[in-house]
């Protein structure tokens, strides 16, 4: 989900928090929010919420106290689109390979991606473990971590999207290794007490893409991290299993 009700300077106002002080109100055991993205020249609207190491502070501590005013527990999704970015967007359109996402007719309307560098990577894994740090910050209890439904981490997992003959794609093992290295660094930088989840892909949905058995042995990677939970979704824009329509026919 991505609730789309950033106001000015990508930070959430008061709809977003009316929306969560009502969740809240009314049982919510857990809140997860809507993608919150690490990186403000990577966004997949032009209404979403950014909380970097520019980002005050403040606004995110109103919507913890939001989230939480009726006994709520609250994480926050934390997410990089990668090459899932409309092409009219500006700023960066990042991937593990220069493959632009296909939709058919409707591909141009998502941007050409460029292959990450080394340093790039190293950047994002950085900017991940500052927003949860910022996230612990500002008061939510966790963070879940997005790599699912093809965005940034979900595509190094993709052999459909990494077509890398480094050392970040080929084997399974090597496409995991961002997410892992990502769930180490913020592992590393908040509480023990904070919570780390993980939203994975059971599978892309897509012939020769992430597969059930891919997800299994990354979740066995996981296991040993302080992952606290892994939530399973599936597909990508190419493939919107999470709305009911995997391109290859399949249930998710």
């Amino acid at each position: 989900m991505e609730e789309n009700l950033a106001g000015d300077g990508q930070l959430p106002d008061e709809r977003l928090l009316r929306l969560n002080r009502r969740w809240s109100e009314g049982g919510t055991g857990l809140l997860i929010t809507g993608n919150v993205m690490v990186h403000a020249q990577a966004m997949t609207g032009p209404a979403g919420v950014v909380l970097d190491a520019d980002s005050p502070l403040e606004p995110f501590t109103r919507w913890a106290k939001a989230a939480k005013s009726g006994g709520a527990a609250v994480w926050m999704q934390i997410n990089h689109p990668g090459r899932q970015v409309f092409a009219e967007m500006p700023g960066v359109a990042w991937g593990p390979s220069a493959i632009r996402v296909d939709i058919g007719k409707q591909s141009k309307r998502l941007a050409q991606p460029v292959a990450m560098t080394e340093e790039e990577i190293a950047d994002t894994v950085a900017r991940f473990a500052d927003t949860a740090r910022l996230a612990e910050k500002a008061g939510f209890d966790g963070v879940e971590i997005h790599a699912a439904d093809g965005y940034l981490l979900s595509q190094f997992l993709s052999p459909l999207s990494n077509v890398r003959t480094d050392r970040w794609g080929g084997s399974l093992d090597n496409r995991a290794r961002l997410l892992l290295d990502v769930v180490r660094k913020v592992r590393a930088t908040v509480a023990p007490q904070f919570a780390v989840a993980v939203k994975l892909n059971s599978a892309d949905f897509q012939r020769g893409g992430f597969e059930v058995a891919d997800a299994q042995r990354v979740i066995a990677m996981l296991a040993p991290l302080g992952v606290d939970l892994v939530e399973l979704s599936g597909g990508s824009y190419e493939s919107p299993a999470m709305s009911g329509r995997p391109a290859d026919g399949r249930a998710p």
